[in-house]
């Protein structure tokens, strides 16, 4: 049976039960990725640049709410230490791995979660929080290529509302212009520099005129005979007044309204100048079908 446009688009504030959830089970997987999250707190704890880097993949993604910045290189990428220690008197800083979560992963890329703490060198903790990391498997190696982190801010629960609606309304906006055939309409609801992580590749815009985030709705029909697509289930998992993060599952649609594929993604949504948008998009690979 044929669903239209409406009725599918429709599935985003409905929801579908029992939409499939990409987690870990790979034992070898889960080891690199704490092997990974070891190796760059003992770097950050040198406080040598030379010596992060090495534990990274490139471009390097740091999101924040209100925007991003995007290390397209080693060499683009520092922190200043000297800087840290001298605001906040920082000494080191803790992952507490009683806490890790793999969230999702494949075989070359995994969102996890971790509460971390920075120390002064009285030994006091100062600053906690929940930090979220992508680390993908670039070359052999896996390195963290995204980093955010929340922390708290004692944000209302209308604050928290207000940001989750005003997020899914971003997200609506984007399947809508998508649908439509809109390419100028689909750089809209994104937030800039906008990265897109998929199919074991980075891409980054730094404006709407980006060839990476112009769709060609003309070769995906001809390619893959694709009609449309569907937001299945959209969960805001994480939520500040600034930044949201979604986990999210979407189809796309044959004409004759059979569904031909279908991939569980985390899109992080920020607040920029109170605009929000889709400031990152991570696709893992489908539960349904295949390119």
């Amino acid at each position: 049976m044929k669903q239209s446009r409406r009725s599918l688009l429709l599935t985003l504030l409905i929801g579908v039960a029992g939409t499939p959830v990409l987690a870990a089970q790979d034992t070898g997987t889960a080891t690199a990725t704490r092997a990974a999250l070891e190796a760059f707190i003992v770097a950050w704890n040198t406080a040598d640049n030379t010596e992060l880097r090495q534990t990274m993949n490139f471009p390097f993604v740091s999101l924040f709410g209100g925007g991003a910045i995007v290390a397209q290189s080693a060499e683009d990428f520092s922190t200043d230490f000297t800087d840290m220690r001298q605001r906040n008197d920082w000494e080191r800083s803790a992952f507490d791995f009683e806490t890790l979560q793999i969230l999702a992963s494949s075989d070359d890329k995994v969102h996890v979660a971790i509460d971390f703490q920075r120390y002064n060198s009285a030994n006091e903790s100062y600053m906690e929080g929940r930090v979220f990391y992508i680390i993908t498997r670039r070359d052999g190696h896996w390195g963290l290529q995204m980093r955010t982190s929340f922390v708290d801010t004692s944000d209302s629960d209308a604050a928290r509302s207000a940001a989750i609606e005003g997020a899914q309304q971003a997200v609506l906006d984007f399947f809508t212009a998508f649908n439509a055939g809109d390419v100028e309409g689909v750089s809209q609801p994104l937030n800039y520099p906008h990265v897109f992580l998929a199919g074991g590749g980075t891409r980054v815009a730094e404006n709407p005129s980006a060839t990476s985030v112009r769709p060609s709705f003309g070769r995906m029909r001809e390619s893959q005979g694709w009609h449309m697509s569907s937001v299945d289930s959209l969960e805001a998992s994480y939520v500040s007044r600034n930044k949201v993060h979604f986990d999210l599952v979407f189809s796309r649609w044959h004409p004759d309204g059979t569904r031909y594929l279908t991939i569980p993604a985390l899109w992080i949504m920020t607040r920029n100048d109170g605009h929000w948008g889709i400031q990152l998009r991570s696709l893992m690979p489908a539960t349904f079908g295949s390119l």
